[in-house]
């Protein structure tokens, strides 16, 4: 165990202000890990990561990105006629499409926001809640024709756990405001795509994203677990390692974004030990749980604690304890 330990020091010693945290590694689940925490400034990674030993889903997701530049994924305002909060996604291929809730589609008569984690099955076509990110602008052609990533975790609470529109303009423009970004149409593709969001991101990239990379278990990766403060704020668990990889610098971002305006405490918080973070998901999972979401061979569904909510996606069959992906987020 010791020179375990050296090992992975020695790793982050070119990574001044990333730091190992205190905290050894602990199971979350069968054939699931939690590894050391990362700290750079207010945000704490732990990565999770599946065991050698344990079965993984060996499906072949399409993602939403993907999909998109490969021209094998179609999203367009709502075939019943254009409206805020509807869109029309079309998977034109062979495999089945994971989309999260809060990822960002760009184009279309204005910027939107996926509103739930669900499967869309091969060569099916669904129409699926949105939420806009850009209020100032109803104009342009029919189809999206770009992922923007997944924005912050603020507005993207708003959307997926309170189908709030409202909510989501105001967490828009707070998030705008607070990060100095300027445009006519109130739109957050700056934060996404934009120099702000560039800007926002590059410091965690370079420390959290590098100290990951450099993990031994990098490759075995399939979620995080984030903290702000010390506080638990964020689980995100895929099926396999390939999957999370997907998504990995998607949702780092989002966690990013989420953190660069946020102070620092004055007194550093030590990271949460395995028995909040345990508790933290505890609370959701024991929660009544809803199905919000069931298109054919794949179902979601949400629970929703007095604090903390998680949303679940299965495959028709599969063990209750192996879903494809599933995401705990602190109500507040």
């Amino acid at each position: 165990m010791l020179a375990r330990r050296l090992v992975v020091c020695s790793l982050f010693a070119a990574l001044p202000s990333a730091a190992l945290a205190e905290g050894g590694a602990f199971d979350l689940a069968p054939g699931q890990k939690v590894l050391a925490p990362i700290q750079f400034k207010q945000l704490t990674i732990f990565p999770v990561v599946q065991q050698a030993a344990a079965p993984v889903d060996t499906t072949q997701y399409l993602t939403l990105a993907d999909g998109l530049k490969a021209r094998l994924v179609k999203v367009t305002e709502d075939k019943g006629g254009a409206q805020v909060n509807r869109v029309t996604v079309a998977n034109l291929s062979a495999k089945p499409l994971l989309l999260l809730g809060g990822e960002v589609i760009l184009g279309g008569q204005q910027d939107r926001i996926l509103g739930k984690d669900t499967i869309l099955p091969a060569h099916e076509e669904m129409s699926l809640e949105v939420f806009c990110v850009e209020h100032g602008r109803w104009s342009g052609h029919g189809e999206f024709t770009a992922s923007g990533g997944i924005v912050d975790g603020k507005a993207r609470l708003r959307a997926r756990f309170e189908s709030n529109q409202q909510a989501v303009w105001d967490e828009v423009a707070k998030k705008n405001a607070a990060l100095k970004v300027e445009n006519s149409t109130g739109t957050y593709r700056n934060l996404a795509t934009g120099p702000e969001g560039e800007a926002a991101v590059k410091p965690y990239r370079e420390h959290l994203r590098a100290a990951l990379d450099k993990l031994p278990e990098a490759k075995r990766m399939i979620g995080v677990v984030a903290a702000v403060n010390g506080r638990v704020t964020t689980v995100e668990i895929f099926a396999d390692a390939n999957l999370f990889a997907a998504y990995r610098d998607k949702l780092l971002d989002s966690l990013f974004v989420s953190v660069a305006d946020v102070p620092v405490a004055a007194k550093p918080s030590p990271p949460p030990a395995a028995p909040e973070i345990r508790a933290f998901m505890k609370q959701a999972d024991d929660a009544s749980e809803q199905a919000i979401a069931a298109p054919k061979g794949s179902k979601t569904v949400e629970n929703k604690g007095k604090s903390v909510a998680k949303s679940k996606v299965s495959i028709d069959g599969a063990p209750a304890d192996k879903p494809v992906y599933r995401s705990y987020q602190l109500m507040e």
